[in-house]
């Protein structure tokens, strides 16, 4: 008897087939891919296993007994472990204090609040931090983790209660390549070890292939194809409605030339940056140069100071020192809002996106008028149809609510929202993060198109072959410090510098 048995389950929201008869099953210690293209319904269904949502029609069964529709408690107990596509933890916690919650509730003594709870299971707690790879940040409040490491937490918290069946959406958003490595190794040896069934989802096709024994294709909420892995890769179908083609468009797009006659002024220049998260000081000395038309990446192992870097750039660090040029005024000091007016764009990894309002409102909450290079030539004016055309998802759901949309759709609608901003420069934080293979593509062709009218981009990614396709110089960062640049041509191709600071 199969652990999983999902029978043709249906789920709608209004006039959104989300999912239509999705049927599959799951044996112990076996790892099942569920992917697709954003919105194809793989979060609607996890969520129908887990007990979020309860279905229209069709059965879940957990080795043999039905679940359909018993809360998420309930199969929690039943031994349902589940990490979710945005983690789920108690950010003004410690590390420690997460996991230690997670084995409180396991140990059903949640709610004994006479007892103080900072002793319990402690050794435990460390342990299952230690087999993640978290034991050295337990006492690391949450808020002040690298998202990465966030979601190493909620995996060790899913672990906690030992379950036979674990449900992970997306658990390796975030990380690094090496670190997304040594997650799914440790994911697949436990999964042999306890007997345990794995149901994950990914975009980064390297983990599904490398570590799935079959992968499940979900397109428009109908299962389009299953197999073993090689079958699915070499599926045309697959190819043509999700993988994107065999060598990676993205090739194509690289390498844009700067326009002859640009100046040689930067457009952003950050001089002797230093930030902060209340004591802790998270950048130090940080100066780099963005010129117009020019692609810079932002490089360096999970929590090196990437995103802090883009934060201090767009005002949204709550304490910085240093100076920050754009456009050859000073902006250091200004209020977010100001320095976005002034045309600096910012798509931040977490979205924030209004989930009550619909994609055009969300849209039109960006919408600033058309701008001009100081010469008269116009910047690149983006409008809804425009948008729509690069990002046909969008386009098919414009009165559809922000938070109906998929993390991959999120995605794609906070990048749409910053470029109504009619930007000079944009701050992208991870843009290839959650977004399915042929919308990698998509957003690497949007960027060549607007480096090639003049556009600047400081990109953070942890996807070296998107960032090489697109970027012409790349800044190291390790520990909060610049340690390493070059052109990013350079950096591809120097295999110990790979190694040394992005432990590729």
């Amino acid at each position: 008897m199969s652990l999983l048995r999902v029978d043709g389950l249906c789920k709608s929201f209004g006039g959104v087939q989300a999912v239509q008869g999705l049927s599959f099953t799951l044996e112990p210690g076996e790892l099942l891919a569920l992917i697709g293209p954003n919105g194809a319904g793989k979060s609607t269904s996890f969520n129908l296993v887990g007990g979020q949502l309860a279905p229209d029609a069709g059965r879940v069964l957990l080795d043999g007994r039905d679940i359909t529709g018993l809360p998420p408690r309930a199969i929690w107990r039943l031994g349902v472990g589940r990490t979710f596509q945005i983690a789920q933890t108690f950010a003004s916690f410690t590390v420690l204090q997460n996991l230690q919650l997670a084995l409180l509730s396991h140990d059903g003594r949640a709610w004994r609040w006479w007892r103080r709870a900072e002793h319990h299971r402690r050794a435990d707690a460390l342990a299952l931090l230690d087999q993640v790879g978290m034991a050295a940040q337990a006492e690391r409040p949450c808020s002040a983790l690298a998202y990465g490491d966030v979601k190493r937490l909620e995996l060790a918290m899913a672990l906690a209660h030992g379950p036979r069946l674990l449900l992970m959406d997306e658990p390796t958003a975030g990380m690094a390549p090496a670190e997304r490595l040594a997650l799914m190794r440790l994911v697949q040896r436990l999964a042999r070890e306890r007997r345990m069934a794995v149901l994950f989802t990914e975009h980064s096709m390297d983990m599904v292939f490398g570590h799935a024994d079959r992968v499940a294709v979900l397109v428009r909420g109908r299962l389009l194809a299953e197999g073993r892995p090689d079958a699915i890769r070499r599926d045309a179908r697959v190819q043509a409605a999700y993988l994107g083609t065999e060598n990676s468009e993205i090739d194509s797009c690289s390498r844009f030339t700067e326009t002859p006659g640009r100046p040689k002024t930067p457009m952003l220049s950050v001089q002797g940056l230093n930030a902060w998260y209340g004591a802790a000081h998270v950048l130090h000395e940080v100066s780099l140069t963005v010129g117009r038309g020019e692609v810079v990446a932002l490089m360096g192992r999970n929590g090196a100071g990437k995103s802090s870097t883009l934060k201090s750039i767009a005002g949204l660090m709550p304490r910085i020192q240093g100076r920050i040029d754009f456009l050859g005024r000073r902006i250091d000091g200004q209020p977010p809002h100001r320095i976005a007016r002034a045309g600096l764009g910012y798509v931040p990894e977490d979205r924030r996106i209004f989930t009550e309002l619909t994609v055009l409102e969300n849209l039109d909450v960006g919408r600033q008028p058309p701008r001009h290079w100081p010469g008269g030539e116009p910047v690149p004016h983006w409008t809804p149809d425009k948008l729509f055309a690069l990002f046909p998802n969008l386009g098919e759901m414009p009165r559809r609510p922000g938070g109906r949309m998929s993390g991959g759709e999120q995605q794609m609608l906070s990048v749409a929202r910053t470029l109504m901003g009619q930007p000079y420069l944009v701050l992208l934080d991870e843009p290839s993060e959650g977004v399915a293979p042929l919308i990698v593509e998509q957003m690497a062709r949007t960027i060549a198109a607007l480096k090639a009218r003049g556009m600047g981009i400081v990109l953070s990614e942890q996807n070296l072959p998107f960032a090489q396709s697109v970027a012409d110089r790349a800044y190291v960062l390790e520990q909060g410090r610049i340690v390493h640049e070059a052109p990013m041509a350079e950096l591809a191709r120097d295999a110990a510098a790979r190694r040394q600071f992005l432990g590729l």
